[in-house]
């Protein structure tokens, strides 16, 4: 009796290393993108820090809190006489503050939306409201009257008052949760920090170049101010700027941190939106861009939750972009419970097959995963070798598959055979293969071994076609290429060695 046919091995090419980095794929996970048509322009998001994660929407005269979770609106707050501005939450999630175009400032219960508290300052336009991360107590607004005033809430008055400002403030923040200390940032151009012991001068001010639009406190010393089509990174210990990130073709309006939870791709990166429709993604360590979004409007607001789940833009159109981050699967609680014994007494028998003798021995399961025979199998297990190396080039061809049936030809000794009698059509598809493979080191070897075969029988061929001989030259470019590529990589291989025994 024969032995069964062996079949042929596949050739498993080693995997090469992820054409993307992992911040890459960190923010494309970002997908299931919703968008929600509001009134009127998007000016401010904020994320409550505390709980799930809501968010707070701030566009025309109103203020819609989204749920994380649902990512619907739950509570809509419009108790405003004009457009709203600066819709911030609280620490704890139980208030949120907003001023608006008449100077006004409220302070919301979150829950029933009732006004707790109303502070009027002044009669023109509060762009900027916040609470101290810390000091609960603690707000800080900054208006078109080129004051920033610093409030506790269970008084009606200021506490500190800055007038060192001479254009409209549109930014404005603590520096750290640690201290009381203030930055600001203002549409004269400058980025002042101030001391509520001392509020009647800066401690220190910054010339940005232009209206400055947003600023971000990263540490105690480190601050990023945005206006015009740049953001710099300015070092407030040494008083000076350590970088200046020109990345974008218009304002830039937004600057946000990357989230403090979940992945380091996010906790080290910062988000910057502009007017051009980009956010861009910093890593914070080489301040180089890893990742960006293009919006089909300009980008007035930007955040990402706490958490890292969800990246929310608002634009000028009035569109509200919300993009979910798939989560981990949740781990099953427990241990799966067992079959009940009136289950097991059902299911007794059902493997039984009857005795020996009875049994008719039929391998239906061997037949049921035989696999079916490819084309080139059955041509090589025939002899055709021709054959066989014409469908390792047919149409739907894997690449693996193409370079088993070069091997496989090449171990039984019969490349010159399945290259014999050919002419300049049958030579095209492996000239073909042999110059979109070059570039794969991997397959170098196969590619080398074929051409030498093919320009040693047919060499009269190719100087008479045009064809081959472009291919063949194209074949010979890429190969110089590659081998100066290869060079340029040894000298440097040499200076890093170099460089390592020197230490």
């Amino acid at each position: 009796m024969s032995a069964p046919l062996e079949r042929i091995q596949r050739v498993r090419n080693s995997v090469l290393p992820s054409q993307t980095t992992p911040e890459q794929r960190f923010w494309r996970a970002y997908k299931t993108p919703l968008l929600v048509k509001e009134h009127g322009a998007i000016s401010h998001i904020n994320f409550c820090p505390s709980g799930t994660h809501d968010f707070a929407v701030t566009s025309g005269a109103r203020v819609q809190i989204f749920s994380a979770r649902t990512r619907q609106v739950v509570r809509t707050i419009a108790r405003f006489k004009d457009t709203a501005y600066s819709g911030e939450f609280r620490p704890d999630g139980k208030l949120l503050v907003a001023g608006d175009a008449t100077g006004l400032i409220q302070v919301f219960d979150t829950k029933s939306r009732s006004i707790l508290l109303t502070l009027n300052p002044t009669n023109q336009a509060t762009h900027v409201t916040v609470f101290h991360p810390k000091t609960l107590t603690t707000l800080l607004s900054g208006s078109d009257d080129q004051t920033l005033r610093l409030w506790d809430i269970t008084s009606s008055e200021p506490t500190s008052v800055f007038k060192s400002h001479t254009d409209y403030i549109r930014a404005a923040s603590f520096l750290s949760p640690a201290s009381d200390n203030v930055v600001t940032g203002c549409y004269d151009g400058l980025i002042r920090i101030f001391d509520p012991r001392a509020p009647h001068e800066p401690t220190l001010s910054l010339s940005h170049g232009a209206p400055v639009e947003a600023t971000l406190p990263l540490t105690g010393t480190t601050v990023l101010s945005a206006g015009g089509p740049s953001v710099k990174v300015w070092d407030l210990v040494a008083g000076k700027m350590v970088k200046d990130l020109g990345n974008f073709q218009k304002t830039v309006t937004s600057l946000h941190v990357g989230g403090s939870g979940g992945s380091p791709s996010g906790a080290n990166a910062v988000l910057a939106g502009g007017l051009d429709g980009h956010v861009k993604v910093f890593d914070t360590t080489t301040w180089e861009v890893k990742f960006g979004w293009k919006f089909g409007d300009a980008v007035l607001t930007t955040a990402i939750s706490p958490d890292q789940k969800h990246f929310v833009t608002g634009l000028t159109s009035g569109v509200l972009s919300i993009r979910t981050r798939k989560t981990d699967p949740r781990v099953k609680q427990g241990v799966k419970q067992a079959k009940s014994g009136n289950f097991a007494r059902m299911i007794r028998g059902a493997d039984y097959k009857g005795e020996n003798e009875h049994q008719i021995l039929i391998d239906d399961e061997r037949r049921s995963r035989r696999k079916k025979i490819r084309l080139f199998e059955r041509h090589l297990n025939a002899f055709r070798w021709r054959e066989a190396l014409d469908a390792a080039f047919a149409p739907g061809m894997a690449p693996e598959l193409t370079v088993t049936v070069l091997d496989e030809l090449k171990r039984r000794g019969k490349v010159r055979i399945s290259l014999a009698g050919r002419d300049e059509g049958q030579l095209e598809p492996l000239v073909k293969w042999a110059v979109r493979n070059i570039d794969d080191f991997r397959n170098v070897e196969v590619v080398a071994d074929w051409m030498a075969c093919v320009a040693d029988m047919y060499a009269s061929v190719i100087e008479k076609s045009p064809v081959l001989e472009d291919l063949v030259s194209e074949l010979q470019r890429k190969l110089t290429r590659q081998v100066e590529i290869a060079r340029e990589a040894r000298r440097l291989e040499g200076m890093l060695e170099m460089l390592i025994q020197s230490h």
